[in-house]
């Protein structure tokens, strides 16, 4: 597969991007992505982020500051899930290069003290620093829109939950 993107002068030029070929390395980072889906999704970062993510890795959330390192991830995961009781990743398509994994995904929340459980489904992208054969990403940045998801939050803190 490969990307062509084109200037906009009167003459245009071909730059192209080869995503991996390899479907042994499609099939590597898929398995890998579901790994990390479920460690993260058991809600405890103590465990998931020394497994998966390198001592100096770069998290980060458009929009907010990055986050670098084990300890700044493990704080932001933790007060993320001090409201989320159950989180699910569901992952949809996934594009390999040589140092990135592209994957959409879709997340169901169900946050804490909702006496209705319901379910707040947001898709989301992120994108994955790590090559073939490497087992924790250097790099992780997500693309989501937790409005929904903060709405909720709002709706169950006025039930008095």
């Amino acid at each position: 597969m490969s990307i062509s993107l084109r200037s906009s002068g009167s003459n245009s030029e071909c730059l192209t991007c080869l995503a991996v070929d390899n479907p042994e390395i499609k099939a590597s980072a898929i398995e890998w992505l579901q790994r990390y889906h479920a460690s993260g999704d058991a809600l405890n970062p103590d465990v998931s982020v020394p497994e998966f993510y390198t001592p100096d890795c770069v998290m980060a959330f458009p929009g907010q500051p990055p986050l670098q390192g084990h300890d700044a991830i493990k704080s932001f995961f933790k007060q993320q899930f001090s409201i989320i009781d159950r989180m699910t990743h569901t992952i949809g398509r996934v594009d390999v290069v040589a140092d990135r994994i592209y994957q959409e995904a879709n997340i169901e929340y169900v946050l804490k003290g909702d006496p209705e459980q319901k379910v707040i489904k947001i898709d989301g992208l992120a994108i994955f620093g790590k090559r073939a054969g490497e087992d924790r990403m250097s790099l992780f940045t997500v693309y989501l829109d937790p409005r929904e998801l903060l709405e909720r939050k709002q709706v169950v803190d006025a039930m008095g939950n």
